[in-house]
């Protein structure tokens, strides 16, 4: 009963333009949940804070559920270290209103990546870490006074870039309304799986209790350069990392990115016999 992986995709990887095609479109495949980016996957509305509507949410609610689909992820993903102070401020507003319609959708939570300040040298400093928090701090206590839950990806080029790190935040942060986005390929450069299976013991021990969804897609590297692929089609070793999600998370959601409609299916049995094995 307890062993069970629920496969989505993002919304704007489908070729869908309206709420009905794309409720349409994961029903089709068998996706029970989606990661919805509002601005990348209806780019006709001018969108605002004064459209995210209780009747938006509930009309886009009853629309995927009618069709066995939910939202998993309200994805916003923002930078909350712009170093346009005046645009910064904007997608903080941005967020805290996602934050507000996720209760209208019934979604898990809001989902952002840590940003980039201009370099990846300044991003990696301790002085845009503490921007990254300050920024944080104001985005979860709106999250805690909503209900709402904040889901933060962790990424190598970003201010949350390695598992230490991510702990670090986890702790200063210091909020049950918080939770981690884990995409492992985000934090894994290298074809060596020894490497592999030493992040994921990290991340797991560090904090595998606050991971809330996972994120799958796959790599290689060629002379040097990571080349992206679909899950199960590259080198990363997903029965190492399902040892750990099964004890932690027995019943959890995966979103499978950059998956179409045309192969969704296929790449969600390859990884479903993985987590069967």
């Amino acid at each position: 009963m307890f062993n069970q992986l629920n496969f989505g995709m993002r919304g704007h990887d489908t070729k869908a333009k309206d709420i009905e095609t794309l409720a349409d479109t994961l029903e089709s495949v068998g996706a029970t949940h989606v990661q919805l980016a509002l601005k990348k996957s209806f780019k006709d509305i001018k969108w605002r804070g004064s459209v995210l509507t209780p009747e938006l949410g509930k009309y886009i609610k009853d629309t995927l559920a009618r069709r066995g689909v939910r939202v998993s992820v309200l994805g916003c993903y923002i930078n909350p270290v712009n170093p346009d102070e005046n645009k910064r401020r904007e997608e903080l507003e941005w967020f805290k209103a996602h934050l507000k319609f996720a209760k209208y959708l019934g979604c898990d939570m809001v989902g952002t990546e840590t940003g980039f300040y201009n370099s990846i040298e300044e991003t990696h400093t301790e002085e845009n870490y503490q921007r990254f928090l300050r920024s944080m701090r104001e985005l979860v206590d709106c999250a805690e006074k909503l209900g709402s839950i904040v889901g933060v990806e962790t990424v190598t080029k970003h201010s949350m870039w390695n598992p230490k790190m991510t702990k670090r935040f986890l702790d200063e942060i210091n909020s049950p309304n918080v939770t981690v986005i884990f995409d492992p390929v985000n934090i894994t450069d290298m074809n060596d799986t020894q490497q592999q299976h030493k992040i994921v013991d990290e991340v797991y021990g560090l904090y595998g209790d606050r991971i809330g969804i996972l994120h799958f897609k796959d790599f290689e590297v060629i002379d040097g350069k990571k080349e992206g692929r679909l899950a199960g089609d590259g080198v990363y070793d997903y029965e190492y990392l399902f040892k750990y999600a099964k004890e932690y998370s027995p019943v959890i959601n995966a979103i499978l990115e950059t998956n179409s409609e045309d192969n969704f299916r296929a790449t969600a049995a390859k990884i479903k016999a993985v987590w069967d094995k």
